[in-house]
């Protein structure tokens, strides 16, 4: 991630992955069961370290709300 104040965020603390849409893996299948209206790219899904679902969002988010989310996720 480009943003300079989102970047230290995901490097110190998430591990970050991406995934075919067209021919996704059973378990970014299984995790994306849980986003409501998913119906725009991007799809962001945030989940623990044994793969359970903890957040998600479909379609753009602008750097400010994605920075809280990630504050959010690491402070819980």
């Amino acid at each position: 991630m480009p943003h300079p104040e989102i970047a230290p965020l995901l490097r110190a603390g998430f591990v970050a992955l991406a995934a075919d849409c067209d021919e996704p893996e059973d378990e970014v299948l299984a995790l994306a069961e849980h986003l409501e209206d998913a119906y725009m790219l991007p799809f962001v899904i945030f989940a623990d370290a044994h793969g359970r679902f903890l957040s998600g969002s479909s379609g753009a988010v602008n750097p400010l709300s994605f920075k809280r989310k990630l504050e959010e996720l690491r402070s819980a």
